[in-house]
């Protein structure tokens, strides 16, 4: 079972593990602002690969949904399956009770995006966690500095580490600019990403004098502050905000020269992996859960997180790069991709989990 918010994590996967398993694959969508339509997934349909669309019609809030969690209980646990694969961590309330309360822990793999309890998280999904993860006994997760914090807080579960797979949204006929390096913000804008950050050393390299480069920013504004109270200089800064619909996220990528993550917390970023797919370097802050997946100078550069002035050096840095070092940085980014993301073995790691269990 997949959440909406989830599917770009398992649309790599479960069509390609229907080759060897017959597989009931339930998608769940909330009740407005689905990252997915039904026909951008209903392609992977086959005679080894069912698909059920499930959506929760009401708000988290309205006391009906209640009745839909019930429904979507009785539809997953209905299944009878040999191998309950799970990618929605527990949140407590009805849902839990009618679903992850009642799986077959013992043929059940639910996956936990975060080995501790986040500051982020609500009361109740806090205690959801800490309730939940101890009784589970398989559990995979995608980073290996998760898994670490999550066998610390919950040793129970039998752990297993595979890595998000590349997430491909399409070919773009679109080309990179020359004589301006554009830096790509990408991703739902909540404050733990700290894109102010990124904004405001944009804005301070043009004071500076800085020149040839400009700052796109792209997702929900989730953020108290308005962006517009934080740009002082719109002809270097960008923001448009709003679900970036699936079909622009190519162009995107194909336009700019670096993606950037200032984030000063995280747990793994899928959307990392979208810019990976696309054989862009990464600016990251320098946070355990980046070092898992970006080598300094191979597919990305680190700056020390929350500082500005550590961002400004690496923005300066690849805005002054002559194209031919950019070039090669981005054939090393593409032949790390290569090396260590590749479908086919990512694959390999789903079915030996499976396989230990079935």
């Amino acid at each position: 079972m997949t959440p909406d918010w989830f599917v770009d994590v398992d649309m790599p996967i479960v069509p390609r593990l229907a080759d060897e398993y017959d597989i009931t694959w339930i998608i769940v969508f909330p009740w407005r602002n689905c990252r997915y339509t039904e026909s951008e997934i209903e392609k992977y349909r086959s005679g080894h690969l069912n698909i059920i669309y499930f959506r929760y019609k009401y708000y988290r809030h309205d006391p009906r949904i209640a009745f839909r969690y019930r429904k979507l209980g009785k539809l997953v646990l209905g299944e009878n399956a040999d191998l309950y694969y799970i990618n929605m961590p527990p949140g407590g309330g009805t849902l839990q009770r009618v679903l992850h309360d009642r799986l077959p822990l013992d043929r059940t793999i639910i996956t936990a995006h975060d080995g501790s309890i986040k500051s982020i998280m609500n009361s109740k999904t806090a205690k959801a966690y800490s309730e939940f993860y101890p009784k589970c006994k398989h559990v995979q997760m995608f980073s290996k500095s998760q898994a670490g914090e999550f066998k610390i807080n919950y040793p129970g579960p039998e752990v297993t580490i595979i890595p998000l797979a590349l997430k491909d949204y399409g070919r773009s006929d679109k080309q990179l600019e020359h004589g301006v390096v554009t830096f790509l913000s990408f991703g739902t804008i909540h404050a733990e990403k700290n894109v102010p950050l990124l904004i405001e050393a944009a804005n301070q390299l043009y004071e500076e004098g800085v020149r040839g480069f400009r700052v796109s920013v792209n997702g929900q504004w989730k953020i108290a502050e308005s962006s517009d109270n934080l740009i002082r200089h719109p002809e270097v800064v960008s923001v448009r905000s709003e679900l970036i619909p699936n079909e622009d996220i190519p162009d995107m990528y194909a336009t700019c020269h670096y993606a950037v993550f200032p984030y000063k917390m995280m747990s793994q970023s899928g959307a990392v992996k979208v810019a990976m797919n696309y054989n862009k370097p990464v600016i990251v802050s320098d946070l355990p859960g980046f070092k898992d997946e970006v080598v300094e100078n191979v597919n990305g550069l680190f700056f020390h997180s929350e500082d500005i002035e550590s961002l400004k050096k690496v923005m300066k840095q690849c805005i002054d790069m002559p194209e031919a070092e950019y070039a090669a940085l981005q054939k090393r980014t593409a032949d790390y991709v290569a090396q260590h993301l590749s479908i086919d073995s990512i694959i390999i790691q789903y079915k030996s989990m499976i396989d230990k269990i079935i």
